[in-house]
């Protein structure tokens, strides 16, 4: 069974189409690149870090706000709408996978110096840096730099939700932080909201407690079910219904048949009240043919011991 199964063209098919969306869901919520952020940039970097050819150059930080690793690789960075894909990050490069709530950097060094990481233009005050997704058209993410912006300090974005990362655009300069997933800390979590609401437990216990008893509840209905099912107990109705009475318990139609049948036929003799009585055991039994109102019909069964001629013999002894 197992191999025509597996020989068939169309189960292969079926299996194939299957395996395939179950991969394409897996890929596609390990590669959603709409989870990147543009989250800090930097424009006159004079004694920060420096890239890899040892410049001070300008840069931008994108984070990775998801649970899963996301591979950059293909997208887009630009300064102008009207040039959506004025820089592609490479995709052969597997530096370009960014880890769960990681984040990586971009030097801004100009056509100058060529690397992964290294953008070949160059950051300016007062423009607007986007990240475009790898179908060159949509935008990910944006950041607006200040045409203010001090020397050696970044513009960026702050995680206000430590769990979602929802960030929010900064607006005075702060000391950069490259490399790091900027948080503050400061929303209230879930724990501490907890606390602050129901300081004694009462509410948690309840509730705890409430949802403990109802899952047992649920179970017991479910195996209690299932358990009468499986034992015999719970019968179907509609064959229930089809039976005759049960024996010792004969309905007014049976009751009316026994003593018709009895007031009409004792006095035919011994043979017809015993015959009538074996009728009668037979369909307090449930075995007798059919149930009939008011009606019990006895047919000649030819193999019956009645019947038997053999059994009239008389057997002499031998000698």
């Amino acid at each position: 069974m197992i191999t025509f199964l597996f020989n068939s063209g169309k189960m292969r098919k079926k299996l194939f189409i299957i395996s395939s969306i179950l991969f394409g869901a897996l890929t596609a919520g390990a590669q959603n690149v709409s989870d990147l952020v543009i989250s800090e940039a930097e424009v006159e970097n004079e004694t920060g870090i420096t890239d890899s050819f040892g410049l001070h150059s300008g840069w931008i930080e994108i984070t990775n706000t998801s649970q899963g690793t996301v591979n950059i690789g293909g997208c887009f960075i630009t300064d102008d709408l009207s040039q959506p894909r004025k820089y592609m990050i490479p995709r052969t490069d597997l530096s370009t996978k960014i880890g769960a709530r990681q984040t990586c950097l971009f030097f801004f060094n100009g056509p100058e110096f060529i690397g992964t990481f290294d953008v070949d233009f160059l950051l300016s005050k007062g423009s607007v840096i986007y990240l475009v997704s790898n179908d060159g058209k949509t935008v990910i993410d944006s950041l607006e730099i200040p045409a203010g912006l001090p020397a050696d300090l970044a513009v960026r974005k702050m995680a206000r939700d430590a769990k979602h990362v929802n960030f929010v655009a900064e607006a005075d300069p702060a000391i950069p932080s490259p490399g790091v997933m900027n948080s503050d800390g400061n929303e209230e979590t879930g724990a501490q909201k907890i606390a602050r609401e129901d300081p004694f437990g009462g509410v948690l216990t309840l509730t705890s407690v409430s949802v403990v008893f109802g899952a047992l509840i649920v179970l017991l209905i479910i195996f209690t079910i299932t358990g009468g099912f499986f034992s015999g107990r719970f019968e179907n109705p509609f064959k229930r219904s089809a039976k005759a009475p049960k024996a010792g318990k004969p309905d007014a139609e049976v009751a009316a048949a026994i003593a018709m049948a009895l007031e009409r036929e004792l006095s035919g003799g011994d043979d017809v009240a015993a015959a009538i009585g074996m009728a009668l055991d037979m369909y307090m039994d449930d075995t007798v043919h059919d149930a009939e109102s008011f009606v019990i019909t006895i047919r000649r069964n030819e193999a019956s011991l009645w019947n038997d001629k053999s059994k009239n013999f008389r057997q002499l002894p031998t000698r």
